[in-house]
C-alpha cells in the first residue's frame, strides 16, 4: 500500500530541507504528544544510520516504532525505514527547487506487511484507502504550510 503527496512551498530549498531534516523538532513533537523517544545511534552529525526507538499509544494501543535513516542526500532526499507491529514502512521525503524562492516537497510512504496479522490489517485498510489518502495529503499540506510559516517568520 502506498501513499504520496506533493506540495509547493514558498521558501528556498535550503530552508525547506533544513526543516525536513530537523530531527530534534520531530523528537520534541513526539514527546509533546506523549511518546517516549530514544535515540539509539551515536552519530554526532546528521547522516545515514541515525536510529530512533519510539514507544507510545497510537490508535488506542501501545506501540513500538524502530526508525532508521537509510539514505541522506543534503538539500534533496531523506529515506527512512520504519518497523512497527509487523509492518515495514519505507518513507521518502524529497525536496527540489522550483525557483530561488519556491520549492516542491514530495512525501511517499510504502507499507509492507511482515506478518499475517499485519497483512490482514493492510487488506482491511485498502477498503478505506481513499479516506486515508485524503488524510495523508491534508497532513502533508499542513506540514508544508508550517514550513512556509516558519520561513516567513524567520524573514521578519
Amino acid at each position: 500500500m502506498q501513499f504520496s503527496s506533493v506540495q509547493d512551498v514558498n521558501a528556498p530549498l535550503d530552508f525547506v530541507f533544513a526543516q525536513l531534516s530537523d530531527f530534534e523538532s520531530y523528537e520534541s513533537y513526539a514527546m509533546r504528544v506523549g511518546a517516549e523517544v530514544q535515540r539509539t545511534d551515536d552519530l554526532a552529525q546528521k547522516g545515514v544510520g541515525m536510529c530512533w526507538n519510539i514507544q507510545g499509544d497510537f490508535r488506542g494501543k501501545h506501540r513500538n516504532f524502530e526508525i532508521e535513516l537509510t539514505e541522506f542526500r543534503p538539500d534533496n532526499l531523506l529515506k527512512f525505514m520504519v518497523v512497527a507491529s509487523g509492518i515495514e514502512a519505507n518513507v521518502t521525503m524529497e525536496a527540489m527547487a522550483l525557483t530561488r524562492k519556491q520549492s516542491r516537497i514530495k512525501a511517499t510512504t510504502v507499507l509492507k506487511p511482515k506478518s499475517i496479522s499485519a497483512r490482514l490489517i493492510l487488506q482491511s485498510a485498502k477498503l478505506a484507502k481513499n479516506s486515508m489518502n485524503r488524510k495523508f495529503n491534508h497532513r502533508f499540506w499542513t506540514y508544508a504550510n508550517y514550513i512556509e510559516n516558519n520561513y516567513n517568520a524567520a524573514r521578519r
